[in-house]
């Protein structure tokens, strides 16, 4: 991809439309959160009040994201408080030029170091720095630092308070909600026609699920431990799904059409099983048990046909991940009222424990990222350095009282690296010249001397800023400069006066943003290796703790969880990567090829991963199953130890274990004492040549890749 090319992908992508993370509720209540400080404000006669009112409220509201209502409340109040420091500060710097400019710094340096710790987190930093960088621009004594900066708190907080007011009413909203949205994907792959080959999705449900159930702050009693128990549960049935779905791919491909249409029927009945388990999660009502009935019969009738065909082995693996299936669906209804009612009916009062939170691991993973080979550590640096700067010389301009716009642009606009930075870059520059015009046309219909007329149009834009959520980054910059428009100019600066100079500051913001990663570059295809080494050793972690001897449940739900998150970093980075208009088309197609091989290997790894799970489940031992795959998953973990490294390095695979004859050695022992695992052996054995194939090929593909990358050392 040439460079012109990449930079039309990013600017392609900046205007797709995604609402997927959108929600009208959110944003009307978040637009009424603004408009309340505004509507306060003006009915006292202080205009300025309103408007600091009306920024800490937009920046609260920025924090108003999916999560428990204990999280929820945390980010809110956290980002509230931020503000109001950073607005407090900033008056009490005000008259001092190098003071405010030390102030901008330190902020700066801070929002740029905490995004190692997430994009929620590095929320709080931002609105601190952009309240700090507009303030310490207005002369205000400094008397009323604490009256300033404890209005922008308050306003935040307000908006806080708005964001849970449904907390007395449905203390659990946020849960089954995120449990509802986790069994409608699940049930979705179960009627799927091919349930084993859908598109990775689930996993990043349940990480969604996880984080709101178990997260910081989760509550307790009854209704938590349903909920804990049906995201369990959700774990399982995926993978009998996929252990079904892999049956129902055998008998597809033998053309045996009476144990397919069972399998297939099961599936569909488990599928409508598991929207009614989301639906009694989402309408919060009492769960319907009428709806197993048909997945009891379709497990009966699997068994059935299978018994049938005594000698199929794909036919008694079907049996057993039938019956489990069933079992598993029998525990959620069992589960899912106490849930979805909420303690409607007959529930102790939870006992709310303390919450306790160690700053221990943030600061180590702070103290990880101070080193210059550290992406956010050199964001941090390029953060501080343009904000301050551009701060400063904005001040050496005469006549440029709203220079801070260039300030915050870079701010806002400037990511860790090029691909991301171009992204909202152009997508901000194009939203603020549509932006700038809606917001200018509609103060002037409005018109002047019509205060309320004016936070109207504000509460409107608002709403636009929120329901276009992140992924949107155009249509959020537009409401953006329009909201920005209509609250200057309730503040008495007019909306012609602010216009033209926005739109040349958002672009010499913009301008010196990508310069920035283009001078001190963080190109991402840097990185590219490390994360596709880290999935490889999530992976490697996963297969060795899903055929380890001793049960151990905790090892293997940790393992299955950094599994996925390696996943989404690794195709996070693949996806800059290919925005990035720089040369490296050896490493993307290897991390491509990786990717692509990497999910067939964790695809086959779950299938051994159902039935070690309903072995155990049914009574039966599984140490003669694990001691049969010991030595052939040693060799796996062998070479995805090699490929780590190699992928690190940018070397050849040395060392990497013949994995074919790994396999045909598994294959023998297998055959030669099938006692121990009969049930499962074929289903375990497709699974371990799909590994080894998948494996085998990963290795390929790191040996083309440091192939092609000696000849063109050669060729210079």
């Amino acid at each position: 991809m040439s460079a012109m090319q990449a930079v039309a992908v990013t600017v392609k992508r900046s205007l797709r439309l995604d609402f997927s993370q959108s929600d009208p509720v959110v944003a009307a209540r978040n637009a009424l959160g603004v408009a309340v400080p505004l509507v306060i404000g003006i009915a006292l006669g202080n205009v300025p009040i309103a408007v600091f009112g009306a920024v800490g409220a937009l920046f609260a509201s920025f924090a108003d994201r999916p999560g428990s209502y204990r999280l929820r409340l945390v980010r809110m109040s956290a980002t509230s408080l931020a503000v109001g420091i950073g607005g407090g500060l900033s008056v009490l710097c005000g008259h001092s030029v190098p003071l405010s400019l030390l102030l901008v710094a330190v902020f700066a340096f801070a929002a740029g170091m905490l995004l190692s710790l997430g994009a929620n987190v590095a929320q709080v930093g931002i609105a601190g720095t952009a309240v700090a960088i507009v303030l310490n621009r207005f002369p205000l004594p400094p008397s009323g630092a604490l009256g300033i900066a404890s209005v922008i708190a308050a306003a935040g907080l307000v908006q806080s308070l708005l964001a849970i007011a449904g907390w007395p009413l449905h203390r659990h909203a946020p849960e089954r909600a995120v449990l509802a949205e986790l069994y409608a994907g699940l049930a979705s792959r179960a009627r799927s026609a091919h349930p084993k080959m859908t598109a990775p999705g689930a996993g990043a449900l349940l990480d969604k699920a996880r984080q709101t159930i178990t997260g910081f702050g989760h509550g307790h009693g009854p209704s938590m431990r349903s909920y804990r128990g049906l995201l369990d549960e959700a774990e399982r049935i995926r993978l009998e799904v996929m252990a079904l779905g892999y049956c129902l791919e055998r008998f597809g491909r033998a053309a045996k059409d009476e144990q397919y249409d069972a399998v297939q029927r099961l599936l569909r009945e488990a599928g409508l099983a598991l929207e009614a388990v989301s639906g009694s999660l989402r309408k919060g009502t009492v769960f319907d048990d009428s709806v197993l009935a048909p997945v009891t019969d379709a497990a009966a009738l699997v068994t059935d046909v299978m018994a049938r065909y005594p000698d199929s082995p794909t036919g008694r693996f079907a049996s057993l991940h039938a019956r489990a299936l069933a079992g598993q669906l029998r525990a959620c209804a069992r589960m899912v009222t106490p849930g979805a009612v909420e303690g409607r009916m007959a529930e102790e009062t939870a006992r709310v424990g303390g919450v306790r939170m160690s700053l221990q691991a943030p600061m180590d993973t702070i103290r990880a990222n101070l080193r210059l080979d550290s992406a956010i550590f050199r964001h941090a640096i390029r953060l501080t350095v343009l904000v301050t700067a551009t701060d400063w010389l904005a001040r050496l301009l005469p006549g440029n009282d709203r220079g801070y716009w260039i300030s915050l642009m870079v701010l806002l606009l400037l990511r860790p690296d090029f691909a991301a930075t171009l992204h909202r870059t152009s997508s901000r520059l194009a939203g603020t010249l549509v932006g700038l015009g809606i917001g200018t046309a509609a103060t002037f219909l409005v018109g002047p001397d019509n205060p309320y007329g004016l936070v109207a149009l504000v509460l409107v834009f608002v709403f636009g800023v929120r329901i276009s959520g992140a992924p949107n980054a155009f249509f959020m910059g537009i409401w953006t400069a329009a909201y920005l428009v209509a609250l200057l100019d309730l503040a008495g600066i007019p909306a012609g006066a602010v216009a033209l100079p926005r739109l040349l500051d958002t672009l010499v913001a913009g301008i010196l943003a990508v310069a920035a990663t283009v001078v001190w570059p963080a190109w991402e295809r840097t990185y590219l290796p490390t994360r596709i080494a880290e999935l490889l050793g999530a992976y490697r972690r996963y297969l060795l703790a899903i055929t380890d001897p001793e049960p151990n449940k905790e090892r293997i739900d940790s393992s299955r969880i950094q599994a996925r998150l390696a996943r989404s970093n690794a195709q996070s980075s693949l996806e800059r990567t290919q925005a990035e208009p720089v040369a490296g088309q050896a490493r993307l197609f290897a991390g491509e090829g990786v990717l692509v091989q990497s999910h067939l290997l964790v695809q086959a790894a779950m299938v051994i991963d159902a039935a070690r799970l309903s072995l155990r489940a049914g009574g039966q031992p599984v140490e003669g199953l694990m001691w049969q795959l010991g030595p052939f998953m040693a060799d796996c973990a062998a070479t995805l130890k090699v490929c780590e490294t190699a992928a690190v390095h940018g070397a050849a695979p040395r060392g990497a274990v013949a994995l074919r004859a790994s396999y045909l050695a598994l294959k023998e022992t297998m055959e030669r004492d099938p006692v121990q695992v009969e049930t499962v052996q074929l289903a375990v054995l497709d699974a371990a040549d799909r590994i080894a194939n998948s494996l085998d090929t990963i290795t390929h593909l790191l040996r083309e890749r440091d192939k092609a990358a000696a000849e063109r050392a050669g060729g210079h």
